[in-house]
């Protein structure tokens, strides 16, 4: 017998009592048929009323959701999931009670500890809504394994380039060490005096400046090639920013060109007066390499040449005829071409998908395109391929080009910012103490040091100096940086505290306030960056600039 239609409030935290007998039996006659074949669904599927009650629950969600197998008809799902007394605030069902059709969204649950893919459809009885079937699909181990893989890829990618690095590293230190030997030969021996500017065939002040520049230049290339590594390699979410795409590309074909083999000849055409993109800089390294490593690869003998430009165009409609995805509006335009053995039609059009490779067996898993075209995506860029048999290969990767931010030049002058207060630099690395000691007393500061947190510590303890600022690296032996902070905070709850790092794990916005953290620099310190950061955290008036 059909069932009458009766009124339904609003609203999930509404309950008519008097309507819930006649909902129970709505619903108990809308399930009786699939009654049986409910719990051989592998995943688990809820049967909710209008208030977000189980009505009815397959085996697979009562394993997931109950304690020791009890029932759990009639607790609120969110109770179930999240043990809270409101609905959780991922929860899809308000939308499907304005939309009145079924969503599916992937949820990261926190309380549970796991990655689901949820689907949600209401249970309409004349266009009434009268209950909803909640299916939920675990894929944290689905996501686990894509991350492992991108990982895996962006390892492999360092591997091959590892002869590159270590090729590059040596320049630097090649440089470094040179200027510094020049230095050391060339300037006058302790308890000698020489005019260095009159003196014929000694070293000049000019020089020593030169060679000095020279070192400091060597140094800012190792340092910014340290963190194209980690960039490159870390496992981390990605963080798009506005930058310059052009210095991160040559760098890069640096790298690429003492990978590849001498046989093979790489021609880079970067043009000028590129704008910014809105991207993550190490994954649109991952894309250049990956991209670069395959075209290496399609070039039988390794002998033949990989063309590399980077260049900028607005979408027309002459764009768009050859681009059909490709939405008006100016680009940057990366394109990785190579002379090898291309790729046939039928592959082309597979080229995109999971596990597919034109490879030998074992020779690969397939999946780096594939996670390529994810990365672009993600940018809200397109990737194009052409490709002809026996004629090589050229993929077209498209960035849509960010507004270029307006911001002043900063003026770098000899002079500095400096005070008298006194920082206590704290680092387990006695040269680097010394060298920060030195700098900060020709700022006028007075300076204490340790290479030791317990040392740090007793400065406090002791109480004979009052710390304006403490200064500390975060990754040392026995103590952390921000385990010293919070221990600093003890003595005095005032204290601030600039933290320095080289590479360690990521510190969250909360763990730096609670351990009153004001500002993070990044390792090796600008001197002058170090500078203006501590007058920007003191609040007394500084001394007159030096």
């Amino acid at each position: 017998m059909k069932k009458e239609n009766k009124s339904v409030k609003d609203g999930v935290n509404v309950i008519d009592e008097s309507g819930d007998n006649e909902r129970k039996h709505e619903l108990d006659y809308f399930l009786a048929d699939w009654r049986f074949p409910f719990n051989a669904i592998v995943d688990p599927v809820l049967i909710l009323d209008e208030h977000l009650r189980v009505v009815k629950a397959n085996k697979a969600a009562i394993e997931l959701l109950s304690v020791d197998g009890t029932d759990i008809r009639g607790k609120y799902c969110y109770k179930l999931f999240a043990d809270t007394y409101e609905p959780c605030k991922f929860c899809p069902i308000p939308v499907v009670k304005k939309e009145r059709q079924s969503i599916n969204q992937e949820v990261k649950h926190s309380y549970l500890g796991r990655v689901y893919s949820v689907t949600c459809t209401p249970i309409l009885n004349q266009l009434e809504i009268i209950g909803y079937i909640y299916s939920i699909k675990d894929i944290s181990h689905q996501r686990q394994l894509e991350k492992q893989l991108v990982q895996a890829h962006k390892m492999d990618a360092i591997a091959t380039l590892a002869g590159g690095i270590a090729h590059d590293f040596n320049n630097i230190l090649g440089a470094i060490l040179g200027n510094a030997d020049l230095l050391l030969y060339r300037l006058p021996q302790e308890g000698t005096t020489a005019n260095l500017d009159a003196s014929p065939g000694q070293i000049t002040i000019g020089e020593i400046v030169e060679h000095v520049d020279s070192i400091k230049r060597a140094g800012n290339r190792a340092k910014e090639l340290v963190t194209q590594i980690l960039a490159f390699s870390r496992q981390s979410a990605v963080k798009r920013k506005n930058f310059d795409i052009t210095p991160l590309i040559k760098e890069s074909c640096k790298l690429l060109r003492s990978s590849l083999p001498s046989t093979i000849e790489l021609k880079v055409s970067v043009a000028s007066n590129i704008g910014p993109i809105m991207a993550d800089p190490g994954q649109v390294q991952q894309v250049l390499m990956n991209l670069g490593n395959n075209a290496a690869q399609s070039l039988e003998n390794n002998v033949g040449t990989i063309e590399i430009s980077l260049r900028e165009i607005e979408a027309g409609r002459a764009e768009q005829n050859r681009y059909p995805n490709l939405e008006p509006g100016r680009y940057v335009v990366l394109t990785v071409k190579d002379n090898g053995k291309g790729i046939s039609e039928n592959d082309l059009q597979r080229i995109f998908d999971p596990f597919f490779t034109t490879r030998s067996v074992g020779d690969g898993t397939g999946m780096g395109l594939a996670v390529l075209h994810g990365i672009i995506l993600a940018h809200d860029g397109i990737i194009d391929v052409k490709s002809t048999l026996g004629k090589g290969t050229a993929f077209t990767v498209f960035f849509p080009r960010s507004i270029q931010e307006s911001a002043l030049e900063e003026q770098v002058t000899a002079n500095m910012p400096s005070g008298s207060e006194t920082i206590l630099f704290v680092d387990d690395e006695q040269e680097i103490v010394t060298m920060r000691t030195r700098m900060l007393e020709y700022l006028g500061y007075t300076v204490l040091s340790a290479t030791k947190p317990e040392t740090a510590l007793e400065y406090f303890a002791e109480g004979k100096n009052k710390i304006d600022l403490l200064i500390t690296d975060h990754t040392m032996p026995r103590m952390t940086g921000l385990q010293l902070a919070k221990a600093a905070l003890e003595y005095d709850k005032e204290l601030p505290i600039i933290l320095c790092s080289g590479y360690s794990d990521p510190i969250t916005p909360e763990e730096a306030q609670d351990a009153g953290i004001r500002r993070f620099l990044a390792k090796p310190l600008d001197m002058r960056l170090l500078a203006i950061a501590i007058r920007e955290i003191l609040p007394s008036k500084p001394k007159e600039e030096v």
